[in-house]
């Protein structure tokens, strides 16, 4: 149970995270990416989360637009793949195990402070 409202994360592991500030993509989501999703998402097809430069030209047929927007993490289909009760299809990674609350939260920052490649 979350013990204050801000960062709060609800998902199967009942993680409680505070909100991360100046997120690095190469430092904190890339390595989160390359543990946990390029294997399936690395080299080919439509979501590549290998670099940030194919992160960021991947598109979510989906839904129908880049899967990060830069500074709204709530609008943006990565975010919603990752977390419980994706709005299309299932939760990623399908293979488990899913990315731990403190994983999605720094993916979450990073979108929220701009998605910037740092």
């Amino acid at each position: 149970m979350c013990t204050f409202v801000s960062g709060c994360i609800n998902n199967s592991e009942n993680v409680v995270a505070e909100p991360k500030s100046d997120v690095s993509f190469s430092k904190d989501v890339q390595p989160i990416f390359n543990a946990n999703c390029t294997s399936c998402h690395g080299s080919s097809g439509g979501v590549n989360l290998s670099s940030y430069d194919a992160l960021m030209s991947s598109n979510g047929s989906e839904y129908g637009t880049d899967i990060v927007i830069p500074g709204d993490a709530n609008a943006s289909g990565l975010v919603d793949k990752i977390e419980a009760n994706p709005r299309f299809g299932a939760r990623i990674p399908t293979r488990g195990p899913f990315l731990s609350g403190n994983e999605i939260e720094t993916i979450r920052a990073w979108i929220n402070e701009g998605a910037l490649n740092n």
